[in-house]
């Protein structure tokens, strides 16, 4: 807690230096929506509106997007509209209102007062899912020992615009419109659609809070309450926030698990040394090396995260085939060849529209140097070019990408909010701490909440966190400034 201070006490000083303005409104018209039974969903109701697929351009061609519903348990109750923006990116309304997540982000809990809304974002789930050519996925050709030769760089940039010609082939426009510019432009339709009289009041985690950003940027004035939890910081680049941050917050979270196995017994690597018992198990079974940082997201939890990451270890630093059997997010061998390339392509979509193109070879060469130095065993991942859970990935995906960024990195423009909440675990591999810090400071007034746990979304792993949360949701003023919840 003496560190939540004094990290706390010096971003309140940093804070008092920043001056920002804020945006021009706009708004639309309302849409009528007609839900009925997903079927999918057992106990959720779903309804689709029509969107553009360039928001710049709202006569032009148009998709619909899909929206799920789960109304309030006692409509005596009900105050109105919660909507959960997304993560991922990839995460639709099957994932966030399936078990896992609705039990983990208290989603029946917030049903007592709110009818949950979500939606597939552009190009995800039923809302006009993007498509890719199977045989014109990248190679693996990455994670790298070393940074690649310029040779390699080359081929990882040819590979990925061939990648994009096939999406563009199979998909249309839509790939060239998934920026979180673009879908802000789709939240701000929902809430015209399903609130238009009352203020937005939405809960974003991990990368949905980018585009809860965006959002905020845009039309704040039509934010009544906003939380922002597990945060991605669209101010810097790609490659920086990997270097400094990212990596960094990844090597935090496996030496505290290290700290962790050498004082509870149950840990099946207890008495051993962590990071040589990881390098045994990865030069053994090679797929391991990507799986363990993926699943330190799932801090100490017995289900998803240190349990489960050293019983995979020590299987497959003993030569057993059928360690990673079980494991979560491996996704996808049963999968639909087609749907597997969509989905890579999205998710490319999404961080190519957010960062651009990462092709300054010399400049991304000295700023791996950087990541190798601040995390070794994992500085692999910088140059990553495969798409993984939880919104991470390397500068790689984006390396030849042939289109500029549709919303490129900036500090956020805005005004006073006081009626949003920031909020992050201390020890959050997948967003960083400072991520959230450098957020906070970028909007006036917002309210911050820091959780000293370990995992990715504070209020996932923290029932203090969640608590503070759905009180601000209900009323921002009856939230502290700053909320400091312990482990």
């Amino acid at each position: 807690m003496r560190h939540l201070r004094t990290v706390l006490v010096g971003a309140v000083l940093l804070a008092a230096t920043l001056t920002l303005a804020g945006p021009q409104p706009r708004a639309g018209a309302a849409t009528v929506v007609r839900w009925s039974s997903c079927p999918d969903i057992a106990d959720a109701e779903c309804a689709g509106i029509d969107v553009p697929v360039d928001p710049a351009r709202p006569n032009g061609p148009r998709f619909t997007l899909r929206l799920g519903r789960l109304p309030a348990l006692d409509p005596a109750q009900r105050k109105g509209m919660l909507l959960g923006i997304p993560g991922g990116p990839g995460v639709g309304i099957s994932e966030y209102f399936g078990q896992d997540l609705r039990t983990r982000r208290h989603i029946d809990e917030f049903r007592r007062q709110w009818d949950v809304v979500t939606f597939d974002p552009r190009g995800v789930g039923q809302s006009s899912p993007i498509r890719c050519a199977p045989d014109a996925v990248p190679p693996v050709i990455s994670p790298f020992d070393r940074p690649p030769s310029p040779a390699e760089f080359k081929a990882i940039g040819r590979a990925n615009a061939r990648f994009l010609r096939s999406c563009v082939k199979a998909t249309g426009e839509l790939i060239y419109h998934l920026s979180s510019m673009d879908t802000a432009e789709d939240i701000e339709r929902i809430r015209q659609a399903l609130s238009p009289n009352d203020g937005l009041v939405a809960h974003g985690a991990s990368y949905g809070t980018a585009y809860g950003a965006a959002y905020l940027e845009r039309y704040g004035d039509h934010v009544q309450a906003l939380v922002l939890d597990a945060v991605v910081d669209h101010s810097i680049d790609l490659s920086t926030e990997l270097a400094t941050r990212q990596l960094p917050a990844v090597q935090d979270a496996f030496d505290r698990m290290a700290q962790w196995c050498g004082e509870d017994s149950s840990c099946a690597l207890h008495g051993e040394d962590l990071g040589s018992a990881y390098d045994a198990a990865v030069a053994a079974v090679p797929a391991v090396r990507p799986v363990v940082p993926q699943l330190l997201a799932g801090g100490r939890d017995p289900q998803i995260g240190w349990p489960v990451i050293a019983q995979i270890i020590a299987r497959a630093r003993d030569g057993d085939p059928a360690a990673l059997r079980g494991a979560t997010d491996l996704g996808g061998a049963a999968e639909d060849a087609w749907l597997r390339a969509g989905k890579d392509g999205m998710f490319r979509g999404v961080f190519c529209g957010d960062y651009g193109p990462q092709d300054d070879y010399a400049a991304l060469l000295a700023t791996g140097e950087t990541a190798a130095q601040k995390a070794p065993r994992f500085a692999w991942r910088f140059w990553d070019a495969t798409p993984t859970a939880h919104g991470t990935a390397g500068i790689g995906i984006c390396v030849g990408w042939p289109l500029e960024a549709r919303n490129p990195p900036h500090r956020l423009q805005m005004g006073p909010h006081p009626n949003v909440m920031v909020a992050n675990p201390t020890h959050d591999p997948s967003t960083a701490l400072s991520n959230a810090l450098a957020v906070w400071l970028q909007i006036p007034e917002a309210r911050l909440l820091l959780s000293d746990t370990d995992g990715h979304e504070a209020l996932t792993f923290s029932r203090c966190a969640f608590e503070a949360e759905f009180r601000f949701l209900n009323d921002p003023t009856s939230v502290a400034t700053t909320t400091l919840c312990p482990d």
